[in-house]
């Protein structure tokens, strides 16, 4: 009875908000953006901007945030390599710090650590952009065809 009530009240309400009517395509795209965004390298910013992106693109927002949140370790173990690229880009010294020290900065001050690496952070978003243009299109173009196959609005999938 008690797993019932939560399949009805809890379950199928959520499956309901992750297929939402979409198709491969609109799906793929969700995953991409929110894995991709997910990475980008400013510590905070990547949930309100991917909300701004789902919802400007009229994609599935709680995909979006779910892969948003999936990759956020990538974000922090990727953060001093795009910097670091970003640098080599630039042609700028690389910054000489690691990420528990770039933590440590930001747990201190926040505002004050964006303005002293002003520069640095740009670097890392120019190297950002490079990187996950390439990789976004890889996300979108293998999950396509996998969500063709396997995804909800697929002809073997179970119903609900």
């Amino acid at each position: 009875m008690t797993s019932g009530v939560l399949k009805d009240k809890i379950g199928r309400p959520i499956l309901k908000l992750l297929k939402q009517g979409i198709s491969p395509e609109r799906l793929s795209l969700s995953i991409a953006f929110g894995a991709v965004i997910g990475m980008f390298p400013v510590l905070g910013a990547t949930t309100l901007i991917s909300a701004a992106v789902a919802v400007a693109l009229r994609l599935n927002q709680p995909v979006v945030q779910l892969f948003n949140y999936l990759v956020y370790p990538l974000q922090i173990v990727l953060l001093i390599p795009f910097m670091s690229f970003g640098a080599f880009i630039f042609q700028e010294d690389p910054p000489p710090f690691s990420v528990q020290e770039l933590g440590a900065l930001f747990r201190q001050d926040f505002w004050g650590t964006i303005a002293s690496f002003f520069d640095t952070i740009l670097y890392a978003i120019v190297a950002w952009l490079l990187v996950c243009a390439p990789l976004f299109a890889g996300i979108y173009a293998i999950g396509v065809p996998v969500l063709r196959r396997f995804g909800p609005t697929a002809k073997n999938s179970v119903p609900e």
